[in-house]
């Protein structure tokens, strides 16, 4: 038994809309703002948190806790894009 293979190229459509596109631009420029602003806090600080005492310079402070934000918005995001699917599944 033999199949037939059609050879025609797959059109594909562009994925990215407007809105898509803004939402890169300002991305892209609020990182921008971030590594500007990291960049003008070098000076020596010392941090307390919780019982630790320590000297850091700020750039890290802010860095730690800007990844520390952009994990928990991720997950959190995640979670709720699960408990929309898991709804949906269920109507």
């Amino acid at each position: 038994m033999t199949r037939e293979r059609d050879d025609a190229p797959i059109e594909v459509e562009d994925a990215t809309g407007f809105g898509d596109q803004v939402r890169m631009v300002v991305g892209v420029v609020a990182l921008a703002a971030l590594l500007l602003f990291f960049v003008q806090n070098l000076q020596e600080v010392q941090m307390h948190f919780l019982w630790f005492d320590w000297n850091t310079r700020l750039l890290f402070a802010l860095f730690a806790s800007a990844a520390v934000g952009g994990i928990a918005t991720w997950l959190f995001s995640a979670l709720r894009r699960r408990a929309k699917r898991a709804q949906r599944a269920l109507k």
